[in-house]
């Protein structure tokens, strides 16, 4: 294991203040974008996570970027994934291409892990502030009302489009994506900045997917009801559950706070229903970790992820699945100079998107949630490599494993705030 942080004070401050500056310069109106280069627009989970990291050195700029992001949560639900708040000419995929969004308001037909409810508690937590926490409890009740309306049968709710786990290219979605043809779609990419970052993203074979995924829901004019019988590719992802299950404890959390225990404990059941369906259909006993399920063809996607190590995060794993669980983090994703790549399994790429990196977001994952479950050591031996990293390489959007090269994005902005949130003087 590597760690940077006997090399001195002064340089872990100088990096703070790097970080700080990282997340300045790509502060927009309200909200902050991933990278100026390569993601120009407020997405979803990164707005959340760039928020959890804010709390700490500047709550008001942590809760100004949840409401933003809270205002573009579409009449039913829906909080979508991209919000293009500023002009989008040149992105693809744009506004134009997904059709999609309420009043002017111009976003995509998808969403995300909802880490926007473990944000915004943090906030509250932060800053005490009630004006703030009751502005968030009801589009964050009719978000997660939403996951469990239009996307579950039993609490355990699915996702119908790759970019929608935020785990783009796994492995994991190989099976679901080969088993339709997406004919002929036309389009123009626009995430290749440079031949280098080109190696790094996910093929044209996947693309072409990806693509066909966004015009059939746009088709269907983002119809759940019609989606959730056509759609090819609907998948109950083990990370997006994972989020979901801490989403409701935290908003049953902010409930409890106001003193409206009914809704506390609505959201305290809702987040036990949705455990039960995880240890019951997620876990597999034979890789030791949870896995992600393919409601077309009702089977395990049976690939080692480091999404099927996030459940913790959640309080999932009973005392039996955490063991065989700690026993896999142990022996396969410790197994490289820096945990914990995103993929372990035989299509192992250490320097391509979720093929192999690893990504500080995951990583706050699995570190918060081995404190949960008291597992001091592995969790100080994540959290130190994700610091060591930044601290080599500074705030890239992913990381070589082996090497610990960045690579990506640059100047990226979950990994500046999670190093805040990492290095401050509370350890949430």
């Amino acid at each position: 294991m590597t760690d940077r942080a006997d090399d001195g004070e002064q340089t872990r401050d100088d990096r703070r203040a790097e970080a700080i500056e990282v997340l300045e310069a790509n502060r927009r109106d309200g909200y902050t974008v991933p990278s100026e280069t390569l993601y120009p627009f407020q997405w979803n989970w990164d707005s959340a996570f760039i928020a959890v990291g804010l709390a700490g050195v500047d709550p008001a700029a942590a809760a100004r970027e949840v409401e933003t992001l809270l205002s573009a949560t579409w009449p039913n639900g829906l909080l979508p994934q991209i919000v293009f708040w500023a002009d989008a000419e040149g992105y693809f995929p744009g506004p134009d291409e997904w059709d999609a969004g309420f009043d002017d308001v111009e976003t995509s037909g998808i969403s995300q892990p909802p880490v926007v409810a473990t944000a915004a508690r943090r906030v509250y937590e932060t800053t005490g502030d009630d004006d703030f926490r009751d502005r968030v409890l009801d589009p964050l009740d009719r978000h997660l009302s939403w996951w469990r309306r239009e996307r579950s049968t039993d609490g355990v709710v699915y996702t119908r489009h790759p970019w929608e786990t935020g785990m783009d290219d796994s492995p994991a979605w190989r099976l679901p994506l080969e088993r339709f043809d997406p004919g002929d779609v036309a389009y123009e990419r626009a995430d290749r900045k440079s031949a280098e970052l080109a190696d790094q993203r996910p093929t044209d074979w996947d693309y072409d997917r990806y693509v066909a995924l966004l015009r059939q829901g746009r088709e269907a004019e983002w119809d759940e009801s019609v989606l959730r019988g056509t759609c090819p590719f609907r998948v109950e992802d083990v990370l997006t559950n994972s989020v979901y299950v801490r989403a409701c404890e935290d908003l049953a959390a902010l409930y409890a706070s106001a003193g409206e225990d009914a809704s506390a404990e609505r959201w305290r059941e809702q987040a036990e229903e949705t455990r039960e369906g995880m240890r019951e259909r997620l876990w597999s006993d034979d890789l030791g970790l949870f896995v992600s399920y393919d409601r077309v063809t009702d089977e395990q996607l049976l690939e080692p992820t480091v999404a099927g190590l996030v459940p913790v995060f959640g309080g999932v794993p009973t005392a039996a699945q955490f063991e065989r669980l700690h026993e896999t983090l142990t022996t396969d994703f410790f197994a490289f100079e820096y945990a914990a790549p995103s993929y372990v399994g035989d299509d192992f790429a250490p320097d391509r998107y979720w093929r192999g990196p690893v990504w500080m977001n995951t990583n706050w994952l699995l570190e918060r949630g081995l404190r949960r479950y008291d597992a001091t050591d592995a969790a100080d031996r994540v959290r130190a490599d994700s610091l060591a990293l930044c601290d080599r390489e500074g705030f890239r959007e992913y990381f070589n494993p082996r090497s610990g090269a960045g690579r990506g994005s640059d100047d990226f902005a979950w990994s500046a705030a999670l190093y805040l949130a990492w290095t401050g003087e509370s350890q949430r």
